[in-house]
């Protein structure tokens, strides 16, 4: 885990009596307020494969855009150096 300006990113569970896992350096700021974002690892996970096989579906208001799969894959291979989603993950997490 790096940490900014007290700025923290890692991954937590939510534990079976609803509280969630923290690292031990940011548990040490007991009584400190955090803004917290969650987002479940699984469901990003199958959405960035869902866009990449092309078949994720449009919701909300994101207009018709057509999107060619090769130059997206292409594009996520040079901005991460790998097309394995798992090391993607891991380096936007970074």
């Amino acid at each position: 885990m790096k940490s900014t300006a007290k700025t923290y990113k890692f991954i937590g569970k939510v534990l079976p009596d609803g509280h969630l896992s923290i690292p031990e350096e940011v548990a040490k700021d007991t009584g400190v307020e955090f803004d917290v974002t969650l987002s479940p690892v699984g469901d990003m996970k199958k959405a960035i494969l869902l866009h990449r096989k092309g078949l994720l579906a449009k919701k909300g208001s994101i207009f018709d855009i057509k999107l060619d799969a090769e130059r997206i894959a292409e594009a996520i291979k040079k901005t991460f150096g790998t097309d394995n989603i798992d090391d993607i993950i891991d380096a936007v997490r970074r």
